[in-house]
């Protein structure tokens, strides 16, 4: 009679166990990502005055109050990891800074002032050109170039664009070439509050528009039928 209850008993504390294990990992997960986000935020104010290094590693991981080495426990796989996840955090502190603003009616609208903050007011100068320096680098322009790309997609999602077809990576690409040609003006901007970078992007963005619109007014020529082509049609 104490067959089944006995089981039932056992398999009842493996749930518990594998519970109190499954909150537990739970808890340490948010914890690392509580402190990938402290690492972050120091990291965005050294990066200011210092080339990416180990060096700058130990800086960061001492503004923390981190272990010396704790950022291989944060990020494994190294300094590229870390260069591709700022990227990440800074496109989230710049969904956060449109979340507070009013947006704009208009898609050209949204996209510019999606710009602005992404490439301006996210983090400083300095630091913006320290992190292209690295994506610049032979071994990093892939992956910089899939961080641009993914900034490019949420600023496209921010406009509400759902596109799935090919206009999905059409719009993209385009914007990814206003996106890296804005950030390259801004590095050598001196304008007050830089208006001109602010010119810049809408121009940009412009004539991006103009493309696409002679785009959809092109009519390619129609292909003809292979039966139709005069060299076969001798063998008809």
């Amino acid at each position: 009679m104490l067959k089944y209850p006995l089981i039932i008993y056992i398999v009842s504390l493996h749930v518990k166990k594998k519970g109190r294990v499954g909150a537990k990992m739970t808890d340490i997960s948010r914890k690392q990502a509580e402190r990938r986000l402290k690492f972050f935020a120091a990291l965005a104010k050294l990066l200011a005055t210092n080339m990416w290094s180990e060096a700058l590693l130990g800086k960061v991981e001492e503004s923390c109050a981190f272990d010396k080495g704790y950022n291989y426990a944060l990020f494994p796989e190294g300094v590229s990891q870390i260069a591709v996840s700022f990227e990440s955090w800074q496109d989230e502190q710049m969904l956060s800074a449109l979340s507070k603003t009013e947006k704009p009616a208009k898609i050209r609208e949204c996209i510019a002032r999606a710009l602005e903050i992404r490439i301006m007011d996210v983090v400083h100068k300095n630091v913006a050109i320290n992190n292209s320096g690295f994506f610049m680098m032979p071994q990093n322009i892939l992956e910089g170039n899939k961080a641009a790309f993914r900034t490019c997609d949420l600023i496209w999602k921010y406009a509400g664009d759902q596109s799935a077809d090919f206009n999905y990576y059409t719009k993209r690409g385009l914007l990814l070439s206003v996106y890296k040609s804005a950030s390259a003006f801004y590095f050598a901007d001196n304008s007050k509050d830089h208006e001109k970078t602010k010119i810049f992007i809408k121009n940009a963005l412009d004539n991006i528009v103009n493309i696409a619109s002679l785009k959809s007014r092109i009519k390619l020529p129609k292909i003809p039928k292979m039966e139709d082509l005069p060299i076969l049609r001798l063998f008809s």
